[in-house]
């Protein structure tokens, strides 16, 4: 009797669940699962109200669903004594999962009931079923997956775009087809980076300002401007296979898995612009300071005595108070002789130091200029030759063990000469940079800076200083170094 009373005080647990994709299925629907759940607690005369647990549009690929953790809280509470599903995937469809529920259940002795496949895993020839029927099911997922991975490969080096179009562009017959109107968004979005000086932060927040919805029809962030910024999508470029989605947690995969066609589709960003981008993005960040501080050379000017950086401090009475730069080792640790200097002064300096800079620029600073450009665009060429030469390299391996036919090895081997020879083009056409006209546009960047200084307020000017100099250096009265970035 006394069992007999433990028993009455726990409920019967129905669980019911569908993900999105099953939503309109023939019986899978939340409706039916509890309608034939509640028919079968009748017919075996369990009387008792049941609890339901509804799941509405969660996946079984893992156990975080609401529903399931509430029902295996109160499993642990010891308030349940059976837990009936329609079908045994309804519970999970991952064999692992499904063995560490039911190893639970068994802890707390509670049955599992799937009255579809009809067995108790109270039962030894019940457990024995579930785990053949779990073993079989996850086998045939394999399958599955590995078919659809395949019919997804032979899309992704067609140029067939497989996802969710990007922002700039819609999605008609899988092709990637531009939209005229978020294309001048992204155009305006890499402009503002390269040439304009603004972090994703800035462009994220001039866009939510204008009210510019981005893909999700939601705001811009940090995170969705530095995806833009940095997908190859924009250049013409189709990446697939480059992340392994298979676990909890993304993993990169190498680079030689990667699916990557060349001009797939339209370009919105020519290729140089992107790469320029890419190589800015790269680089180690300027200090927060370069870009918050309302001091022109706040993060970017240096001791030339220590190298360390030096900041604005405060001179003189209250009522006349000057702002100067101030080593931070002398100001911090003592460490350092530097002596303070007047913010104005070297704030003028600078501007002068850049006029100068502007006029003494010789043939041989340019000509050093354009041979990095020359071995910038030499080795990302070489970058997409051997990318090019290890995807035909994987279609010969397929060939071999029959999982293509000879006319797409062919066809591989035909898009990989084409490849090659454009990229070839390309390189022998960068061989020869006219060094005048870099010149004459390393001229115009420096004086449009000038100008700035005296015309936009403080952080506007910095952000196109930054596109320039990369630090500058005060070794005494009216001594200081501009060193320029690396990217002139």
């Amino acid at each position: 009797m006394k069992a007999q009373s433990i028993e009455s005080d726990k409920s019967i647990a129905l669980y019911c669940r569908v993900s999105t994709d099953e939503q309109a299925r023939e019986g899978v629907s939340l409706d039916e699962q509890q309608e034939r759940l509640t028919s079968y607690c009748r017919a075996m005369g369990w009387s008792e109200n049941p609890l339901v647990f509804v799941e509405d549009g969660y996946s079984a690929k893992n156990m975080e669903r609401p529903q399931l953790i509430k029902l295996i809280e109160l499993v642990k509470k010891g308030s349940i004594s059976k837990v009936l599903v329609t079908k045994l995937d309804r519970m999970s469809r991952r064999l692992k999962h499904l063995l560490e529920i039911i190893d639970l259940f068994e802890d707390f002795k509670v049955s599992f009931i799937s009255i579809s496949e009809s067995f108790d895993t109270n039962t030894p020839s019940g457990r024995l079923t579930l785990q053949v029927l779990g073993a079989v099911a996850e086998f045939e997922r394999e399958r599955i997956r590995e078919r659809v991975f395949e019919n997804m490969l032979h899309g992704a080096n067609h140029g067939k775009w497989l996802t969710q179009s990007p922002y700039g562009y819609d999605l008609i017959n899988k092709e990637l087809v531009i939209n005229e109107k978020d294309a001048n968004i992204v155009k305006r979005a890499f402009d503002l980076y390269l040439n304009k000086g603004y972090g994703f932060y800035s462009i994220a927040k001039l866009f939510n300002e204008e009210g510019i919805p981005s893909k999700q029809k939601k705001e811009w962030s940090i995170r969705s401007v530095k995806l833009m910024l940095s997908n190859p999508v924009y250049k013409g470029t189709l990446v697939w296979n480059r992340v392994d989605r298979s676990k909890k947690k993304q993993i990169e995969k190498d680079i030689e898995d990667w699916v990557v066609v060349e001009n797939a589709h339209p370009s919105i960003i020519d290729e140089i612009t992107w790469d320029a981008v890419q190589k800015v993005m790269d680089k180690k960040p300027v200090h927060p300071r370069s870009k918050t501080s309302p001091h022109l050379l706040g993060g970017f000017l240096k001791c030339g005595r220590c190298g360390a950086g030096m900041s604005i401090s405060w001179s003189g009475p209250k009522t006349n108070r000057k702002r100067v730069y101030r080593c931070s080792a002398n100001k911090n640790k003592g460490t350092c002789t530097s002596k303070p200097y007047n913010a104005n002064d070297v704030e003028e300096w600078f501007k002068q130091g850049l006029l100068q800079l502007s006029k003494s620029i010789n043939q041989s600073y340019v000509y050093k200029i354009a041979k990095q450009i020359q071995e910038d665009e030499k080795h990302i060429v070489m970058q997409q030759i051997h990318s090019a030469k290890n995807r035909y390299k994987r279609k010969v391996d397929a060939y071999t063990a029959g999982l293509i036919e000879l006319g797409d090895l062919k066809e591989e081997k035909v898009r990989m000469d084409k490849i090659i020879n454009e990229l070839e083009n390309r390189s022998s056409n960068t061989a020869s940079i006219n060094t005048v006209e870099l010149e004459e546009n390393l001229n115009q960047k420096i004086s449009s800076i000038v100008d700035s200084i005296d015309i936009l307020p403080i952080v506007e000017a910095k952000s196109l200083i930054k596109t320039l100099v990369e630090k500058v250096i005060v070794f005494e009265e009216k001594n200081i170094e501009i060193v320029l970035s690396s990217l002139t």
